[in-house]
C-alpha cells in the first residue's frame, strides 16, 4: 500500500487539487453569479431545482472530492491492490475531477446566462465515461474494489477476465447509445421518461455482465462435473 500511496501521490494531490478548480472559478466569478443557482435540470436542460450560491460554489465541489477520497482510499486499501495498479487505478483517480469540472463547468455558464442544454452536455459527458470504464475493464485483474465483482468471477480468474471482456463490451455500447440518445431524446422525452430510460440503461450495465458471470459459472461447472 505504501510503495502504491508513494507512487500515486502527485497523481492524488493533482486530482483532488483540480476536483476543487471550479471553486476557484466561483470566486473569481462570484460577483456575477445569481443567488440562489441552479442546481437541478428537466430534461429540456432548464433549471427546475436551484440551491444557494455559496453551496453550488463550495459543497458540490467538496463532495465530489469527498467521493475522489472514498475511492481511492478503499482502492488503496484493496488487499488485490496490484492487479489495479497502472491505467486502471489511473482512470478511477480521474474519474471525479473531470465529472467535477464538466458538471461544475456546466451549471456556471448556464447561471451565467450561457446558451448551453445542461441534460446534453452531461449525457455526452457520461456517455464518454462508459465508453472509457468499457475500455478499460478488461485490464482489470481480480480485485475487491474495480471491476465487475461476482462471486463467481472472484472465484475463477478466468471467470473474471471472461466477464470483464464481455462488460467492457456492453459498457461501450451503453456509452455509444447514451451520447448518441443526448442528441436525440431530451428534445422530445419527459423528465419521467428520460430517468427510467437511463434507469434502465444503468442496471443493464450491471445485470447484464453479471448474467453473463452466472451463466459462464454454470456453463463450467458443469464441463469439471
Amino acid at each position: 500500500m505504501k510503495k502504491m500511496i508513494k507512487k500515486y501521490l502527485p497523481t492524488l494531490i493533482i486530482t483532488a487539487l483540480l476536483t476543487l478548480l471550479p471553486i476557484v472559478f466561483g470566486l473569481i466569478v462570484w460577483a456575477k453569479l445569481p443567488d440562489p443557482m441552479p442546481s437541478h435540470f428537466n430534461s429540456a436542460g432548464e433549471a427546475d431545482g436551484f440551491m444557494s450560491k455559496a453551496a453550488a460554489v463550495f459543497a458540490l465541489p467538496a463532495a465530489m472530492l469527498l467521493v475522489h477520497i472514498v475511492c481511492a482510499a478503499v482502492t488503496l486499501m484493496d488487499p488485490k491492490r496490484k492487479n489495479v495498479d497502472g491505467k486502471p487505478f489511473l482512470m478511477v483517480l480521474w474519474i471525479c475531477p473531470v465529472m467535477s469540472i464538466l458538471v461544475n463547468g456546466l451549471v456556471y455558464a448556464y447561471a451565467l446566462g450561457g446558451k448551453i442544454n445542461i441534460t446534453t452536455g452531461v449525457l455526452i459527458g457520461c456517455g464518454i465515461l462508459f465508453i472509457l470504464l468499457g475500455n478499460y475493464l478488461p485490464k482489470c485483474g481480480q480485485n475487491y474494489s474495480i471491476g465487475i465483482k461476482t462471486p463467481w468471477a472472484l472465484n475463477d480468474e478466468n471467470n473474471w477476465r471472461a466477464t470483464h471482456r464481455f462488460g467492457g463490451k456492453v459498457f461501450v455500447a451503453i456509452g455509444v447509445v447514451t451520447v448518441i440518445s443526448a442528441f436525440v431524446i431530451p428534445s422530445f422525452a419527459s423528465s419521467s421518461t428520460l430517468f427510467w430510460f437511463y434507469f434502465v440503461l444503468v442496471l443493464l450495465s450491471s445485470a447484464a455482465p453479471t448474467a453473463y458471470s452466472y451463466v459462464y459459472y454454470l456453463k463450467h461447472e458443469k464441463k469439471e462435473d
